[in-house]
């Protein structure tokens, strides 16, 4: 992925950035160069920089969960996923709960606790 099109996918959204930091190791953040996501006007400034940084191989990305700009270089970035904005895959099958959770519910719904809730009268049982 070159230059352009990283910034491109950034300003389109949030996306999940995976690089390789200075020891080689692998890490991720949640990014973006959209100006929506962005704390104030001023800091939008830097979005646009990153466009015309001096080095060809910089870019400037601020990070939604530091609240913070960030630099990389373009060649350590491994992989970027949009994970929200125009052009942002459908990302139902993720936001799908999960097997532990639904036993979990399951397991809830047949104990004895709920059995033993007080539920209102409804007006067929002659209460109100």
């Amino acid at each position: 992925m070159n230059k352009q099109e990283i910034i491109t996918t950034l300003q389109s959204g949030i996306s999940e950035i995976t690089y390789t930091d200075e020891h080689s190791i692998e890490q991720s953040i949640m990014g973006t160069m959209a100006h929506q996501h962005l704390p104030d006007g001023n800091m939008a400034q830097n979005a646009n920089s990153s466009q015309h940084h001096s080095s060809k191989n910089i870019i400037e990305v601020f990070n939604v969960n530091s609240e913070q700009w960030e630099t990389f270089m373009v060649d350590s970035i491994v992989d970027i996923e949009q994970l929200t904005g125009e052009g942002a895959p459908n990302n139902e099958k993720k936001l799908q709960a999960g097997t532990e959770y639904m036993e979990g519910i399951l397991e809830l719904t047949a104990s004895e606790e709920l059995d033993s809730m007080e539920y209102p009268a409804t007006e067929e049982e002659g209460e109100v």
